[in-house]
């Protein structure tokens, strides 16, 4: 255990600390599971009493009538002797009031000790923020030196000051990189309503065809892959397509989205260890801590992405195998595959894919005894299976791994 953690630990414990959480937020999605899932678990290794007092998106016109005035009223709770400390997502309230109202309302809560989670500023307190410019130009530098990309254009939307950051992060990674950029480089819808960025993505095109497209945010760069595909457009395969913020949206396109990870669940598990420090030391000036992002592959940009290289490694092993093996050896080389591509199986398992095999051969489990010693095209079998990610790859639900994909041997 280090020294940080020990003393945090011990802190906690001997003042019995409580800290809550406030945000006005739609908890179906991703980015509010993971923040309330990071700090979550920082208060339970630290001992801490949690209170939750966000109040999600409302979907229902009975409940939306009162529904910030409800919120409000809660602000009165989130003081000493109540609380120890609080995490604020000030931003997550962008939509309902103006940024000097939010500010307002958060520097009324003071002295309690605080730490924000958001983009918004809040005089005195700190707050865990990611690097937008280092995080651009990750993908920019993806982009440009590993596909070899000069013709790279920019959309986000003007509705968000995070999107507004990112695009001037967009302007100077690509100056950085004596990549030509202009602002007709430069394409900001009004919305992330998908008939705004249909509109946007009209409109880069019809100045000329990108290498491209740098998005500010997944929901924008699915939506642009939707549109590039109705006007005949493949997507990487004509013009690349990336995101930012690694939300499921991005899983879900026929070329699943190249993204920057933004570490949700570490920020929100970062925001809790801040305050604990805030609320030993009240007097210390503490400054903005920001989380290392990450650039996840997948296959928008013209890569392969992590899962399918595998596919393909293991359907090497497939392929490496010798054209024509005779009858009595087919059953052994495909035990001993089987054992290399798929060692978390049980021997029931194993037992059941080799004769599933064996019996597309010879339509029975095992090389019939009774047929004269002949030549068995192997190779010439599985190949096409290996070059379409094998079936075994394709339909994980047939082989799964003891408790998910991701627990695969590599």
């Amino acid at each position: 255990m280090s020294t940080p953690v020990a003393r945090r630990r011990a802190f906690a414990k001997k003042n019995n600390l409580t800290i809550g959480f406030t945000a006005i937020a739609d908890f179906s999605s991703f980015i509010g599971q993971e923040y309330l899932a990071g700090i979550m678990q920082a208060t339970e290794d630290y001992g801490i009493n949690f209170i939750n007092i966000s109040s999600a998106v409302h979907h229902s016109i009975f409940l939306d009538a009162d529904f910030l005035p409800q919120y409000l009223t809660k602000l009165q709770f989130m003081r000493t002797p109540l609380l120890d400390g609080l995490i604020t997502w000030a931003s997550s309230l962008s939509e309902y009031m103006e940024h000097d109202e939010i500010q307002k309302i958060f520097n009324s809560l003071q002295p309690l000790p605080m730490v924000d989670i958001g983009y918004l500023d809040i005089q005195g307190v700190p707050s865990i923020r990611i690097d937008n410019a280092h995080s651009i130009r990750l993908m920019v530098r993806h982009l440009a030196e590993i596909h070899g990309f000069k013709k790279i254009v920019f959309v986000g939307s003007k509705a968000s000051s995070p999107h507004q950051t990112r695009m001037e992060c967009f302007k100077e990674a690509m100056t950085e990189l004596g990549l030509p950029c202009s602002e007709n480089d430069i394409f900001m819808a009004d919305s992330l309503d998908p008939k705004d960025i249909a509109d946007q993505t009209e409109l880069l095109l019809s100045r000329s065809v990108p290498e491209a497209i740098l998005t500010s945010s997944d929901i924008i760069a699915t939506n642009i892959i939707e549109e590039l595909e109705k006007r005949g457009f493949s997507v990487p395969d004509d013009i690349a397509v990336t995101g930012f913020n690694n939300q499921l949206a991005g899983l879900t396109t026929s070329a699943p989205v190249t993204t920057i990870d933004l570490a949700y669940f570490r920020r929100g598990y970062e925001a809790v260890e801040l305050l604990i420090d805030r609320i030993k030391y009240p007097n210390a000036v503490v400054l903005n801590r920001t989380v290392q992002t990450s650039l996840v592959i997948r296959q928008s940009c013209g890569c392969f992405e992590d899962s399918v290289l595998q596919a393909q490694r293991d359907s090497n092993i497939f392929l490496s195998a010798p054209y024509a093996v005779s009858d009595e050896e087919a059953p052994a080389y495909l035990k001993s595959a089987i054992e290399k591509v798929f060692p978390w199986l049980d021997a029931p398992s194993k037992k059941s894919l080799k004769e599933a095999v064996l019996h597309d051969i010879y339509d029975t489990n095992v090389p019939p005894p009774e047929k004269p010693a002949r030549l068995v095209s192997l190779a010439a079998y599985v190949h096409p299976f290996a070059q379409s990610g094998c079936r075994f790859h394709t339909e994980p639900h047939l082989f799964p791994a003891p408790h998910s994909a991701s627990a695969r041997p590599a």
